[in-house]
């Protein structure tokens, strides 16, 4: 089974927008119906998806309490698989270091694949065994049994 990592304004681009790409990769992790890929993500990845989905102005467009936003995230822990990234951790992300994370999380877990629309992971397009892809290219690539 193909293991992908989301970036974190994936996961908040689905909970914004249930009709979009970036919902669709999210349930075909396993969170309803058939699983066609394996979520992978990391304790700090977690962190950042809390802190963000608790900003007022992400608040305001998914409209959820802080106790549904705790649900959200048991539900993503119960269904995607957690690594923990182990330091020294090489600096992959020059321009936006904040972003290793998500290298490193691939990286550790074997995953194939990060999803993103961030310009500064894009722009790396891949390392060592790690592919970025946007949600519409992996979706397509998905749907075509192309992964």
């Amino acid at each position: 089974m193909i293991r992908v990592v989301l970036d974190t304004s994936q996961i908040v681009s689905a909970l914004i927008n249930p009709g979009g790409l970036a919902c669709e990769i999210l349930i075909s992790s396993g969170l309803q119906g058939e699983q066609k890929n394996e979520l992978v993500t990391s304790e700090e990845i977690l962190t950042e998806i809390e802190r963000v989905l608790n900003y007022p102005r992400i608040k305001k467009l998914h409209g959820w309490s802080g106790e549904r936003i705790g649900l959200f995230l048991n539900l993503l822990k119960e269904h995607a698989s957690i690594v923990a990234t182990k330091p020294p951790f090489k600096k992959i992300v020059l321009s936006d270091p904040e972003d290793d994370k998500f290298f490193h999380t691939a990286i550790q877990a074997g995953a194939s694949y990060i999803i993103s629309r961030d310009e500064h992971l894009l722009k790396i397009k891949e390392y060592g065994n790690v592919r970025v892809l946007k949600p519409k290219v992996f979706i397509s690539a998905m749907r075509n049994n192309a992964l």
